[in-house]
């Protein structure tokens, strides 16, 4: 039987970079906020007698785990490589609607995917595939995302012009999701 520290544990690991509100944790655990805070604390402590990778990081009313500081300059590295890269089906759909629409917002990327890609978006951005590129100018001012030099190297091209041609591209038309863009130059 699994208890409440593992089942915290869990949660928060699945949650990702958008990590579990306190609320979500207290009904899904079925505690209450002094109890929850009680087994954090608990995680942070096991965390940090493991001598464990992970560190648990509150904002916002929010948890989610993440690599400590002392990891940094090893996770980059290990990101920066070309053997870490690897591609699921989710993230080359993903990708491939990014760079055939770019510049596009997350939410244009859901709508041409039908699922959420929140998380998606999130592994392409740290595995520097792609980033943003400013913001649309529609309320809410939603990130643009595009493609990097570092998807023009991993696909062994030059230009996006280098794209093979698709017959009945998905596009998306600027006067289906409020037109204008701005660009982002800090």
């Amino acid at each position: 039987m699994v208890n409440k520290l593992a089942k915290l544990e869990g949660l928060i690991y699945i949650s990702g970079e958008d990590g579990i509100s306190e609320d979500q944790l207290i009904e899904m655990l079925k505690l209450d906020a002094d109890n929850l805070h009680e087994l954090i604390n608990q995680l942070s402590d096991k965390f940090n007698r493991d001598e464990s990778a992970f560190t648990i990081i509150q904002y916002a009313n929010k948890y989610r785990l993440a690599t400590k500081e002392e990891l940094d300059d090893l996770m980059k590295e290990y990101l920066k490589s070309d053997e870490s890269i690897s591609l699921t089906q989710t993230a080359l759909e993903a990708l491939t609607i990014i760079a055939y629409n770019q510049p596009i917002t997350r939410v244009e990327v859901d709508d041409i995917r039908g699922v959420n890609s929140s998380k998606t978006v999130q592994r392409l951005l740290r595995q520097g595939l792609i980033e943003t590129s400013g913001y649309k100018k529609v309320p809410g001012h939603p990130k643009l995302y595009k493609t990097t030099d570092n998807f023009l190297k991993l696909f062994g091209i030059k230009s996006l012009d280098e794209l093979p041609k698709i017959e009945n591209e998905i596009l998306i038309k600027e006067e289906d999701y409020g037109g204008e863009t701005s660009e982002n130059n800090g």
